[in-house]
């Protein structure tokens, strides 16, 4: 929550509450970049998780490639990550995100 409300100050101008946002000049392409930029940083922040939370008492990087199910999940949320952001129509059109045109 705290990335997008982050996120959303800085592609709406400050604005957080979508009564706001409503009132801003091209507030669609201003709402898809702060969406985009929030899935983005939770898909790869669960990515760093998964890692770090393999073990109460072990540092991060001990076996750190053991667990081969483990990579092959986070290889393939990293493929759907790319997917759903890069894809023209599924980008756009059905998630209503910008991901080559982020910040542009």
């Amino acid at each position: 929550i705290g990335v997008y409300i982050v996120s959303l100050m800085h592609y709406c101008d400050g604005q957080i509450f979508q009564a706001d946002i409503d009132k801003l000049e091209d507030f669609d392409s201003k709402l898809m970049d702060a969406r985009t930029v929030a899935f983005i940083s939770l898909v790869w922040s669960e990515n760093i998780r998964s890692y770090t939370s393999r073990s109460f008492d072990k540092p991060v990087w001990h076996d750190i490639l053991g667990n081969v199910n483990m990579q092959k999940a986070i290889v393939l949320a990293q493929i759907c990550l790319y997917v759903a952001v890069l894809v023209p129509v599924f980008s756009d059109k059905i998630l209503q995100l910008r991901g080559v045109a982020v910040g542009a």
